[in-house]
């Protein structure tokens, strides 16, 4: 029978179980105690399986590099560091042995092994708050590593058994909700085991989630083939071949994205297949909300700082929150543009919450001097906007990893009967954070500079990036933020598409090669095949691989859309389009997108007015203003389009060149007004640029040529950019400004070779281009 578990005061308790972490009198120890290798030496001492170890076996797993003197130094030292910040002799020994004082030091970890020991299931998976010594490593000791993997394996075998016996429990009382609970929370532990699988499909159909059994049978044949390249058992498929065959009709109408006849694991999605995008973001959202019914948003943290230059940290901290909590199966995370809108806004949570479609709020501020740091943060309930859960953290700068996955975790905690108890998978997200705290910041001062999205802010976020991922090679998500600047810096042509894509390509190759579970990195590539490989294919591959990865990735979507565009499916572009503004509502980019593909789609009129409600939502959004100086110029009003063109100009103050692509823009919309000599004047300016080194897109020249009437001129520029490589150049066939070409001998040969395939050219893929 299990104990109950009774509150007493602890005075200092080592926490090992989803991280680590030691509490002392006045709360988590920080500093020289809590460094890696006396967590390390606790660890090694915590199990009470092994009551003690030798100090020569201690220097074995922590230093094997370090010979015996230097070694036993460091275990002394290490021991009086621990002592010293727990006020007792939590470490104690007598001769050549160690072993921890467990009247001074309380740990999960014996905790645990005693409720295994006496049965106590309930305690034992309440214990469970995750792998042991979740993402925790030890650079250089090898045999530590083989330790923690081993007791990490025991652990969650011995967790996984309670659980198990919990659901059990449950199933035979008839109390089908907690069933339901227990089998999902080992799912989450054991995801290819398909007996489990098989018993939580059961679980949820008998309580009436039918359609929630045959979801997960599909998420979990397709987490056997495409992860583990094998098939799931014969049994499961005819379980849910029968489930199925049980309820067609309410099937059909839950998922409309799915036809009946594949309702069946046997037509569970592969890497390639794709969620039509007409069934709306009901179906993208449907893994990641339907079952569970949890969603938060985490607003920007405040910067509460002595100085304004602090910002870029207390976003980090909300945007690292966010992706932590994206990493929770079941939980669906508000976007950060959408959540970010609200900033400094004096709106009642409960009103910002409706308006972002969540459950609940996570909120908090950071103040930052010198090395020390207080974050603050706090989860309110939106639905009566009581707060539920609020902590601050006193700590140094260097603890900004743990603050965070301490904070994840609790707010997945807090929500673990929503999101089906799954746990653990905030801090495994954290463990691919850079391990260094400076190398950290530059990070997220990368990211604040790339968001900024001006030509200077996106070249200081691609050096920022440069300088993490120099210090910190297998930082994946610095290879991925690299890969993003490198990606917009070419769209916008801010550098040669050459020196630009090629780099995107490179960095976003590595990030994948690190962590293939990241989504954004699959999107820049498909982006890069795009707009600089032309390579269709493998473009839409990596779209359908990052949207199957993160069905609400706004980006993917959308620049999915754009490869749709350039291939003249126009229709589906749209639907991407439309999926990737409703996915992010509050998104400028995927909103102006919108009316970007009806341009193209020929539907000006509907493109006018769509570009007229996202200038609504922004008025001062550049994209937005270019976008309709292109509609009104293609629906014959091109002398409407130059003010539009001039307002670009003037938001744009901070580009270096004053952006070469809106004064090709502004100098054919002059052309096509008749204002021959004005176009002719910024025609010479940017001819003179282009001789004096800076890249200008012979793509737009020569649409400026062409509104000129000199098509001889035009065709030469074109030419010219497909050995540029100018990314334009993915819509020759589509774009309705270069329609007067569409007869000509000269252009349908330039589309053919733009057309032809990718594996007759020779383009660098893979080494970083020299500028």
């Amino acid at each position: 029978m299990d104990r109950p578990i009774v509150a007493r005061p602890i005075v200092n308790r080592l926490k090992l179980f989803g991280g680590a972490v030691v509490h002392g009198a006045g709360g988590p120890i920080s500093g020289r105690a809590a460094q890696r290798h006396r967590i390390a030496l606790l660890a090694l001492l915590s199990t009470t399986r092994r009551l003690h170890r030798t100090r020569d076996q201690l220097v074995f797993f922590l230093w094997p590099d370090a010979d015996a003197e230097r070694g036993r130094k460091l275990l002394s030292d290490s021991i009086y560091r621990i002592n010293q910040a727990l006020a007792g002799d939590a470490v104690t020994g007598t001769g050549e042995d160690l072993r921890l004082n467990r009247s001074q030091l309380e740990s999960d970890v014996a905790d645990f092994e005693a409720a295994v020991e006496s049965h106590e299931w309930r305690r034992v998976a309440t214990l469970y708050a995750g792998p042991f010594l979740d993402g925790f490593f030890l650079p250089g000791a090898t045999d530590f590593d083989q330790w923690m993997e081993n007791e990490r394996a025991q652990y969650a075998r011995s967790a996984a058994k309670a659980i198990e016996a919990l659901a059990v429990e449950a199933r035979q009382a008839g109390r089908v909700a907690e069933a339901v609970d227990w089998w999902q929370r080992l799912a989450a532990l054991v995801p290819d085991d398909s007996r489990v699988a098989m018993e939580l499909m059961r679980a949820l159909e008998m309580s009436g989630n039918r359609a929630g059994a045959l979801r997960h049978a599909r998420l979990h044949t397709s987490l056997l083939r495409e992860t583990l390249g094998v098939e799931p058992d014969r049994s499961l498929r005819e379980l849910a071949d029968r489930m199925a065959r049980r309820s067609e009709p309410s099937i059909s109408m839950e998922i409309p994205a799915v036809k009946l006849e594949s309702v069946g694991v046997d037509a569970a999605p592969s890497a390639h297949a794709h969620v039509p995008a007409k069934a709306g973001v009901a179906a993208a959202q449907t893994s990641a909300t339907h079952g569970f019914g949890s969603s938060i948003a985490v607003l920007p943290f405040s910067n509460v700082s002595d100085s304004d230059t602090n910002a870029y940290f207390a976003d980090g901290v909300s945007e690292e929150l966010m992706y932590l909590l994206t990493r929770t199966p079941g939980l669906r995370v508000a976007s950060r543009t959408s959540s970010f809108a609200y900033r400094d806004m004096k709106l009642d949570v409960r009103e910002v919450a409706r308006r972002l479609h969540v459950d609940w709020i996570l909120e908090g501020s950071v103040r930052r001097s010198g090395d020390k740091l207080r974050i603050v943060a706090q989860l309110t309930d939106a639905k009566n906007g009581y707060q539920v859960w609020s902590e601050s953290f006193d700590r140094t700068s260097s603890d900004i990893f743990s603050i965070q996955g301490e904070i994840a975790g609790a707010i997945v905690n807090r929500l673990a009967p929503t999101v089906g108890r799954r746990l653990g998978v905030a801090s495994q997200a954290a463990a691919r954070m850079s391990p260094d705290p400076d190398t950290y910041d530059i990070y997220l001062q990368a990211r604040f500079e790339w968001h900024r999205r001006t030509e200077l802010s996106l070249r200081k976020s691609a050096d920022l990036f440069e300088q993490v991922v120099a210090r910190d090679p297998r930082y994946a998500r610095a290879w991925a933020g690299l890969a993003d600047a490198y990606a917009v810096i070419a769209f916008y042509d801010y550098l040669a598409p050459r020196v630009a894509f090629p780099r995107a390509d490179s960095a976003a190759r590595h990030a994948i090669l690190l962590d293939p579970t990241l989504a954004a990195p699959y999107a820049t590539l498909a982006y890069v095949d795009t707009y600089y490989h032309w390579d269709w294919a493998a473009a839409e591959h990596g779209f359908h691989r990052a949207i199957e990865l993160e069905p609400t990735n706004s980006t993917a979507h959308q620049w999915y859309g754009n490869l749709l565009t350039g291939r003249g499916r126009f229709d589906e572009a749209e639907c991407e389009m439309r999926l990737a503004a409703e996915v992010d509502p509050l998104s400028m980019i995927a909103h102006s997108a919108i009316g970007w593909a009806l341009i193209f789609s020929n539907q000006t009129d509907r493109a006018i007015q769509q570009l007229q409600s996202a200038l609504q939502l922004d008025s001062k959004f550049q994209v937005t203003h270019y976008w309709m100086a292109l509609a009104v110029e293609q629906a014959g009003r091109p002398a409407e389009a130059i003010p539009f063109l001039h307002r670009v100009l003037e938001l744009s103050l901070g580009c270096t060149h004053r952006c070469s692509l809106t004064l090709a823009a502004l100098a054919r919309a002059q052309a096509s007004a008749g204002n021959v000599d004005a176009a002719r004047v910024i025609l010479d300016d940017l001819l003179e640029r282009e001789s004096a080194g800076v890249y200008v897109s012979s793509y737009d020249i020569g649409k400026v040529y062409l509104a000129l009437g000199d098509v001889a001129a035009a065709l030469a520029r074109l030419e010219r950019a497909f050995t540029d490589r100018a990314h334009s150049m993915a819509l020759l066939n589509v774009d309705p400004q270069l329609k007067p070409l569409a007869t000509n001998p000269r252009f349908k040969k330039l589309v053919e070779r733009v057309e032809e395939p990718v594996k007759a050219r020779d383009l660098p893929r893979y080494a970083m281009a020299g500028d």
